[in-house]
């Protein structure tokens, strides 16, 4: 299953994050996997490649600029996760805090648990779905229009690519697909064929975020990629891809709050 929960926390005290807060969140949800598999935590720490999870920063938030909590006010982040086994450790160890009302920290802010929100009637951000029911769905949209709400980036080389590149986007997520897919796998054969995807319409723009250390640059905004009606078989993978996106993110440092996606009507 491929999972995406919104955490929803109550601040105990004044502060301001004067750098983007997903490498604290990254931390967070690490904290999380180690208080219920050490050994689960380390080896997803030590993991280079296609991790099992991403983390949001502040949801609604902006992240250009320093985040002023402010004590007793709500605040929401999502943490996606294509694995169940880390699914079960992160929820065992956040309804285990939730139940004795034991904090969590982001930085040096202490937050309370409110609520675990797992569906969408709840938030647009959280839901739940599994491979075999993204390949049963009768796609037949060949216009895939993804909305990149943080810095979205790829390695290339030695260095990073900044834009959008349909083959990029789409050989990111069949990799990671294909790796946490349990029981649906994707004929590797189909990547010589994503140069085929085009982009139909972007409104993308450039944005940079600071760590503690460092900063990122990446794109954000609307891309519309369009897939050639003639090859049935590249329009269904690609709109699995484009709905298994909102739950793997895209690109590099998913797992610190880096691209985000969601998918939306062509129209939207």
């Amino acid at each position: 299953m491929f999972y995406s929960v919104v955490v929803k926390l109550k601040a105990s005290k004044d502060g301001v994050y004067d750098f983007y807060p997903g490498q604290k969140i990254h931390s967070l949800f690490l904290g999380l996997i180690r208080k219920a598999d050490e050994t689960l935590a380390k080896n997803l720490h030590n993991q280079q490649k296609e991790k099992s999870f991403t983390v949001s920063s502040f949801l609604g938030m902006n992240y250009q600029k320093p985040i002023a909590i402010q004590n007793q006010k709500y605040y929401f982040i999502r943490l996606t996760i294509l694995d169940d086994q880390v699914f079960n450790a992160m929820i065992t160890s956040l309804l285990e805090k939730n139940a004795i009302r034991e904090p969590v920290r982001i930085g040096n802010i202490d937050y309370e648990i409110e609520e675990i929100l797992f569906d969408q009637s709840k938030s647009k951000w959280a839901s739940h779905t599994s491979d075999e029911e993204l390949f049963i769905k009768d796609y037949t949209e060949n216009l895939i229009k993804l909305r990149f709400h943080t810095p979205t980036f790829f390695k290339a080389g030695d260095g990073f690519c900044r834009f959008p590149i349909p083959q990029k986007v789409f050989s990111s997520l069949l990799r990671k697909f294909n790796r946490y897919s349990e029981s649906k796998k994707i004929d590797e054969a189909v990547e010589s064929k994503l140069n085929n995807i085009t982009i139909f319409e972007k409104k993308t723009q450039s944005r940079r975020i600071t760590l503690r250390d460092f900063y990122l640059e990446g794109f954000i905004g609307d891309v519309t990629f369009k897939v050639p009606e003639d090859d049935k078989e590249l329009v269904k993978i690609a709109n699995v891809l484009g709905d298994f996106s909102f739950y793997s993110g895209v690109g590099y440092k998913t797992t610190m709050g880096l691209g985000q996606v969601e998918r939306i009507p062509p129209q939207g």
